[in-house]
């Protein structure tokens, strides 16, 4: 995600993934494409992860899908009535901040972090956005250069959110794979009423691609087909509104823009996920918004060039519905 933005060089949020499973740190230069990890590596770091839980929760209170419980909600609408501030990554992504925080940590410094948004006219709800299919270097099993999140570590963040009364946001970096496989993969946490949806066209490389060397996008098509499955399985199941969000760090991460829908039960946030200094990421923000749908915008606590503060972020035009550090 190492390209050059009109203003600035701003890397893709999710170009933390450079950092492999065993916690090797960020490998990319200035320029360079940052690499997954292999599934080898995801694999060890998820063993690692599991290890490190207390005992009587090793073994995961529901290992093969998700709790079934109620997931806290406000009741009303999400989205504007409510802002996300969130926390990215994945125990297997060690430069993430979900990567560096056991999840007690992460639940404490996630509340810290919201707490400066509060009182601005909008309820601000916590969340995790946890990549729940993450691109590796290697094929893998079934050849799609993706791995797929322990359903055991879906629970920690599941159970962490709901502690928080806040939401679960499940990242999907495709590789090879299809993000509408991907997201009918995640139906049984997606019942859940408070589970969201996150997709990050840069790792979505194609039947030939190879996540690390070629840079992914994603068109509306695409998109209005993984909104329309939300969307009906909101009206089936009778959910309160769901959020689908969308990373973008340059023109091309999405292509006819102008033709996403907005659905019913779904509210469709543009995520700018740009890595820099404040006048770089507020022109990136500015250019890839959209004014019918709802915005979000990244932070990168160690790799922006000076940290915004809340106060910088609420002025931005439009001001985000959703907020996600890393």
């Amino acid at each position: 995600m190492g390209r050059r933005l009109a203003l600035g060089v701003c890397l893709l949020a999710c170009s933390l993934c450079a950092a492999s499973a065993a916690g090797s740190g960020d490998r990319r230069g200035p320029s360079a494409r940052p690499q997954p990890p292999t599934t080898a590596e995801a694999d060890r770091a998820t063993e690692r992860f599991l290890d490190s839980l207390p005992s009587d929760r090793r073994a995961g209170a529901n290992a093969a899908g998700g709790t079934g419980g109620t997931g806290e909600s406000s009741g009303g609408e999400l989205f504007p009535d409510e802002r996300v501030v969130a926390y990215y990554g994945a125990p297997q992504m060690g430069a993430t901040i979900i990567g560096r925080k056991t999840v007690q940590g992460a639940k404490k410094g996630l509340r810290k972090q919201a707490n400066p948004y509060e009182g601005e006219g909008r309820e601000v709800v916590p969340g995790f956005d946890l990549v729940a299919v993450l691109a590796t270097a290697d094929r893998g099993s079934d050849g799609k250069y993706r791995s797929r999140q322990s359903n055991r570590v879906i629970e920690e963040y599941s159970r962490a959110a709901e502690a928080l009364k806040g939401r679960l946001i499940l990242d999907i970096q495709p590789g090879r794979s299809t993000f509408i496989k991907e997201v009918r993969a995640l139906r049984e946490w997606l019942v859940q009423p408070n589970v969201d949806i996150a997709l990050d066209p840069e790792w979505n490389v194609g039947r030939h691609g190879r996540p690390g060397h070629t840079v992914g996008s994603v068109n509306a098509k695409t998109l209005n087909r993984v909104s329309a499955y939300m969307s009906n399985l909101v009206e089936r199941e009778n959910l309160p509104q769901k959020a689908l969000v969308i990373h973008q760090f340059r023109d091309g991460s999405v292509k006819k823009r102008q033709s996403i829908k907005q659905r019913e039960g779904v509210d469709i946030v543009l995520n700018f996920d740009g890595i820099g200094g404040a006048a770089a990421k507020k022109a990136g923000y500015a250019r890839l918004t959209r004014e019918d749908l709802f915005a979000g915008f990244s932070l990168f606590y160690r790799l922006d060039s000076g940290l915004m503060k809340p106060s910088e972020i609420l002025r931005l035009e439009p001001e985000p519905d959703f907020l996600l550090y890393q």
